[in-house]
């Protein structure tokens, strides 16, 4: 049993950097397309194009990592089955949970090391397209109609523009006393950082005081711990950020792009994606058991790769629900893995029964 396994889960990872390769590469493409004017405003010349790819390339993996995997999946057992080497599995005993049980450790221990490579490598790329201005990571993020807002120490702060990376403007801070009341109200134009000093200049400040109890100071220098590239975790969506940043911004007193159960909810995300491969070869194992003399298992690939669209589209409503705050975020993430937990069971016993 351990050779087949082996064999097995050698034919799934094949499968699968191949797949993971042609995606990366096809859709890299038609983005960088999407982009040319762009890539070519900037003044970069023909290695643009390549760098763009190479920065898109871990979000556009995240994007389409479970599709990858399920597609990987079928396609092992299409070789399976034209081979002739599903009939055998079969006549020697193997059922669907077997079977099931033999490709679940390469299964998951991809999913797994897809969510670490994701996880190291998507938030540079993502502060490096940001730090280009490129496409959907234009400067302009934060804007009047998306304002960032933050919160130091005992003052809240809001930001309307970011022309580049090192400066923002349209500014105001809000300093609270002790109680929560607002003693100081404070606008700037624009907050420039000044990375030897450490510390943001500010330009064109001008202050108030809620209750004219007293003449603000000078506001010249916005001392905090923010940095640029702090800002750009804070402006970034939070699907784009490490779990290690999802977590710290999810937790109340902390601010991003995006309320703080947005962060939750991409966060539980992410960690169940393993969970979410697994269910996901229980649903699709039962489909291609086609040992027909004649099957090649094209119809049965066609109604996997189908079912994994419709297991997307379910999980993209959800989420789009969750991070508006219109539903709970573990009802968001756990809904699809239960519906397609029970159906991939139901299907699994169902094929038990017709061998017998």
């Amino acid at each position: 049993m351990l050779r087949l396994a082996i064999y097995i889960s050698k034919t799934f990872i094949f499968s699968w950097l191949i797949v993971t390769f042609g995606f990366l590469i096809l859709i890299g493409l038609l983005d960088s397309l999407a982009n040319s004017n762009e890539i070519a405003a900037s003044g970069r010349g023909g290695a643009g194009t390549f760098e763009y790819m190479l920065y898109r390339a871990p979000v556009i993996f995240d994007r389409v990592l479970l599709f990858t995997i399920v597609v990987a999946m079928l396609l092992t057992y299409v070789k399976l089955i034209r081979q002739h080497e599903l009939v055998a599995l079969i006549g020697f005993g193997f059922s669907v949970p077997k079977q099931v049980a033999m490709l679940a450790p390469a299964v998951v221990g991809v999913a797994t090391l897809a969510v670490l490579f994701i996880n190291t490598a998507m938030p540079p790329s993502v502060r490096a397209l940001q730090a280009w201005g490129i496409g959907e990571y234009k400067r302009t993020s934060i804007s009047e109609e998306k304002p960032l807002w933050l919160q130091d120490g005992n003052r809240i702060v809001r930001a309307a523009g970011r022309p580049n990376m090192e400066t923002l403007t349209d500014l105001q801070f809000f300093d609270q006393e002790d109680n929560g009341q607002i003693s100081i109200i404070s606008w700037a134009k624009q907050a420039k950082y000044d990375y030897d000093q450490r510390i943001w200049i500010l330009d064109g400040v001008e202050r108030a005081t809620s209750r004219e109890r007293f003449t603000p100071g000078s506001f010249t220098r916005w001392l905090s711990d923010q940095t640029p590239n702090s800002i750009a975790k804070l402006a970034a969506d939070p699907r784009d950020l490490s779990l290690k940043d999802m977590r710290k911004f999810r937790t109340e007193g902390n601010s991003g792009s995006s309320p703080g159960f947005a962060y939750g909810f991409w966060y539980l995300h992410r960690i169940t994606r393993p969970l979410a491969a697994l269910i996901l070869l229980l649903c699709a194992v039962p489909i291609m058991q086609k040992t027909g003399r004649e099957d090649t298992g094209d119809k049965a690939l066609i109604t996997g790769i189908a079912a994994g669209f419709i297991y997307l589209v379910l999980d993209g409503a959800l989420s789009t629900f969750a991070v508006s705050g219109g539903l709970s975020i573990t009802w968001a993430v756990m809904l699809p893995l239960a519906i397609f937990g029970l159906v991939g069971s139901y299907l699994a016993l169902k094929t038990e029964d017709l061998s017998m």
